[in-house]
């Protein structure tokens, strides 16, 4: 396994390595490659996500927060100092179940690491690493061509009332759960150590326990590297135009809430004709939904028509666990 940990605390520069590395540094029979990062106060949030729907935008500028988009699905999430995130990208071809390279090669060997820490972490829900029923660690993917990036986050002593302040959860997911607000949902790892440990420690002997027994070796971006990547978060993760973007236009609107995640469909019918499509939510697929609304656009608004132009799709690569009579639901 290729080990990289950035020198940065900016998430867009962060999240632009990530994306580098997925398209340039892992492809075929290489081996995979593993980042640990850390980050300034941020909130990221979901490819699909609209900002203003899941943020708190007013707070964020007043506190001087900044937000940026990542490229998979999800919800948005608050990090700061006291939040590692972790990031492996390998190889994925065709056919392959991205949830269960999720599990098997990312969510479980995490989990098993901070159990041999004294962490009763478990993996549980469509997305979750949690300890004593309160998520730690959130966990989402895209791919680009023959590879996977997946990435999650591991609260250790992050500022949660900030969290709850920043965050707007959706009421129905909190329903769902329930519970009374999104900060009881959560719980810092730093509970679980006695005495007290700074991150620096905890991330010591994380990576202790998580590549034990794997043969890692170190790379550093060089020049050429950086000023890749610093071209990538320019262009997009720190452009406004694709972190915030403009309001879906649209005459009709739909959601609604499955176990594996919210659809959010906005349509501008004209004359019984999908004119445009946008499809928004925190559902948890690897390619972008784009592919899907595309397909839509132009397709009369009827039930049979939409069912036979999303037939030959696997919907599963762009909705996670959600298929297509719960689109075909949402749609209507």
């Amino acid at each position: 396994m290729v080990y990289i940990e950035p020198h940065s605390t900016d998430a867009a520069f962060n999240i632009a390595a990530e994306e580098y590395i997925t398209r340039n540094l892992a492809a075929g029979s290489e081996p995979p490659v593993f980042m640990f990062w850390q980050t300034d106060k941020c909130v990221i949030f979901g490819r699909n996500q609209i900002a203003a729907a899941e943020i708190d935008l007013r707070a964020a500028d007043s506190l001087g927060i900044n937000i940026v988009r990542r490229s998979s699905g999800g919800g948005a999430v608050f990090s700061d100092p006291g939040n590692i995130m972790y990031t492996l990208v390998s190889p994925f071809s065709a056919g392959g179940d991205p949830k269960q390279i999720e599990r098997e090669q990312f969510a479980e060997p995490m989990a098993r690491a901070l159990r041999e820490m004294g962490v009763p972490a478990v993996v549980e829900g469509r997305n979750d690493i949690t300890a004593d029923g309160k998520k730690f660690s959130g966990l989402a993917q895209y791919a680009v061509k023959n590879r996977l990036c997946s990435h999650g986050t591991l609260l250790f002593d992050s500022d949660l009332d900030m969290l709850a302040r920043l965050l707007k959860p959706d009421r129905e997911k909190i329903d769902a759960k329930a519970i009374k607000s999104v900060r009881a949902r959560v719980v810092n790892l730093r509970e679980y150590f006695e005495p007290a440990i700074p991150v620096t420690e905890f991330l010591r002997r994380l990576k202790y326990y998580l590549f034990e027994g794997i043969q890692t070796q170190n790379y550093e971006f060089n020049e050429y590297d950086i000023e890749r990547i610093n071209t990538i978060r320019a262009e997009k993760y720190a452009n406004p135009d694709w972190t915030v973007g403009a309001s879906p236009r649209f005459t009709a609107q739909y959601s609604q809430r499955f176990p594996a995640g919210k659809i959010e469909v906005f349509l501008d019918v004209e004359r019984g004709i999908i004119k445009t499509c946008r499809i928004c939510g925190d559902f948890l697929g690897i390619l972008p939904a784009r592919d899907i609304e595309k397909t839509l656009e132009n397709q009369p608004h009827d039930y049979a028509a939409l069912s036979s132009a999303l037939s030959k799709t696997d919907l599963r690569l762009y909705f996670g666990d959600i298929g297509r009579e719960q689109l075909l639901e949402c749609l209507f």
